[in-house]
């Protein structure tokens, strides 16, 4: 069973009370955000909000799913190196 990915308090694109992803890749980076701000960050998702933020004001005319990519890639350059194993 896995839990129903959610970032709770972000203004999310959606119709009819569910979330709208005109192309599968917006559902997998939105995927990938959630998975990220779970694990890495206890579930807060301050980081990625202030990402997002600067991903869109860089770029304001960017489609919105695109400044999401944007703000998740800069989010994981923020995270420190794995151990080596």
């Amino acid at each position: 069973m896995s839990a129903q990915l959610s970032l709770p308090g972000m203004d999310l694109p959606g119709r009819n009370g569910e979330l709208a992803f005109d192309a599968p890749w917006q559902g997998r980076v939105f995927a990938l955000a959630a998975a990220v701000v779970e694990h890495a960050f206890g579930g807060d998702r301050e980081p990625f909000r202030r990402q997002l933020i600067t991903a869109i004001a860089t770029e304001p005319g960017r489609p919105y799913w695109e400044s999401w990519t944007a703000a998740l890639e800069a989010l994981v350059e923020t995270l420190p190196e794995p151990p080596a194993t």
